[in-house]
C-alpha cells in the first residue's frame, strides 16, 4: 500500500479540486493511503511519501505554487515523486520542471497508464472522491454539489485562450445522467449541480444536455430539503 499526498495550494478558491478528488479515488481504487490538505502542514512535511500530487490553478498563483512545491520536496524520496497538475502545470510546464525537477501532467489525465504504467483506470472518467474535503478545514461552498462535465474542451482557438492547450479535442457530449446518478450512489443526493464546461453553448448535443439537466430533477422551481436547485454553468 503506498502512501499518497494530495495538495492544493493555499490560494483561496470556490471550486473543489475535482483533478485531485479524481486522483484520489484512482489510488484508493489501487488499495493505496491517501491524505489531502490544503497549503503547507509541517506534520504532513515530517512524514514520507511514496507521492505527492500537487494541483495548480491560474498562473498568477505561481509563487505560491513554487513555493508549495518546494515546501514537500523533502517529504519525498525523489522530486519524480511529485506530480503537479493543474492549468498553470499545464500552460507552465517546462519553467516548473526546470525550478522543481518535479514531475509535470500535462493536460487531462484521460489515458489509461498515465499514473502507472500498464494500469488500465482512465482516470478523468472515474467519480470523484467527495470524502477528501472533510480532511481539511477549509469551506469551499460547494460540496453539497454535483461536479461535473457534460462536454469537453471548445471548438474555438481563440490566440487568449488555454483551453485548447489544456483540453484540445473539443467532447460534444458526456453522459451528464452517468455521473450524476454514479456520485449519488456513493455520497447521496446533492442539493445543486455545477458544470465545469468551457464551452457548452457549442455542443452539437446541447438540447440533449439541457434534457439531461431536467431529467435529473433541476428544473425551474425544483426544491431539495426545502431549497430551490440551481445549475452553475462555470463558464460557457
Amino acid at each position: 500500500m503506498r502512501r499518497i499526498l494530495l495538495v492544493e495550494p493555499s490560494y483561496k478558491n470556490k471550486y473543489p479540486p475535482l483533478g485531485l478528488m479524481k486522483i484520489s479515488a484512482y489510488h484508493k481504487l489501487k488499495g493505496d493511503f491517501v491524505q489531502f490538505v490544503k497549503g503547507c502542514d509541517p506534520a504532513l512535511r515530517r512524514n514520507r511519501w511514496d507521492r505527492i500530487y500537487i494541483a495548480t490553478l491560474f498562473t498568477f498563483y505561481w509563487k505560491i505554487t513554487l513555493d508549495t512545491i518546494r515546501y514537500y520536496l523533502p517529504s519525498v524520496t525523489s522530486p519524480k515523486n511529485i506530480f503537479v497538475g493543474g492549468v498553470m502545470a499545464t500552460l507552465l510546464a517546462n519553467e516548473i520542471e526546470k525550478e522543481t525537477n518535479v514531475k509535470v501532467i500535462r493536460g487531462l489525465i484521460d489515458q489509461p497508464g498515465m499514473l502507472d504504467p500498464g494500469d488500465r483506470h482512465i482516470v478523468d472518467a472515474l467519480t470523484p472522491d467527495y470524502s477528501i474535503l472533510t480532511d481539511i478545514n477549509y469551506e469551499y461552498g460547494l460540496e453539497d454539489a454535483y461536479l461535473g462535465y457534460a462536454t469537453r474542451g471548445c471548438p474555438n482557438n481563440c490566440a487568449f485562450c488555454a483551453v485548447n492547450r489544456i483540453e484540445p479535442e473539443f467532447v460534444h457530449y458526456l453522459p451528464l445522467k452517468k455521473q450524476v446518478k454514479a456520485i449519488e450512489e456513493i455520497y447521496g443526493p446533492k442539493q445543486d449541480l455545477v458544470l465545469m464546461d468551457n464551452n457548452v453553448l457549442a455542443s452539437e448535443n446541447f438540447e440533449e444536455i439541457i434534457k439531461d439537466i431536467l431529467d435529473l430533477g433541476f428544473y425551474r422551481g425544483a426544491k431539495f430539503n426545502g431549497r430551490l436547485r440551481r445549475v452553475d454553468f462555470n463558464q460557457g
